[in-house]
């Protein structure tokens, strides 16, 4: 999965701040594979493996939002982490996943991440499909 990830043009090393893809796993968002950008001096560490409640950050929110047949980005900050900002969006087309792909950082975000979390999500869709 990881390695698929990584391929998928939406989840560019050259992306300033980590990229990660949430599963759900109960009530429980499930972060199943990282990509940290390899050329920052410095950046937010966002573990594999970290859990959080779906109703809770970006990711959790954008999983929640698929089972109710959404498929936009979702922007949050402070939820899961006081001063952090996740953009995330649902992985779409896959009835097997329930998954979204986001970023998180505690800098601003520019008004692009939002729609290429949407592309990064589709691109991944494509590979998993």
């Amino acid at each position: 999965m990881r390695r698929r990830c990584r391929r998928c043009g939406g989840w560019p090393s050259r992306w300033a701040r980590p990229a990660h893809l949430t599963v759900a796993e109960g009530d429980d968002g499930l972060a199943v594979a990282v990509v940290e950008p390899s050329w920052t001096k410095m950046h937010v560490a966002y573990r594999e493996g970290s859990r959080h409640p779906l109703a809770k950050g970006a990711a959790g929110q954008a999983i929640l939002a698929l089972r109710e047949g959404r498929h936009d980005y979702f922007v949050t900050e402070g939820q899961l982490q006081e001063g952090a900002r996740g953009v995330a969006a649902p992985v779409t087309g896959l009835p097997w996943l329930e998954a979204s792909v986001g970023v998180v950082t505690f800098g601003p975000l520019e008004e692009s991440t939002g729609p290429r979390v949407v592309a990064a999500a589709a691109e991944l869709a494509a590979a998993l499909g």
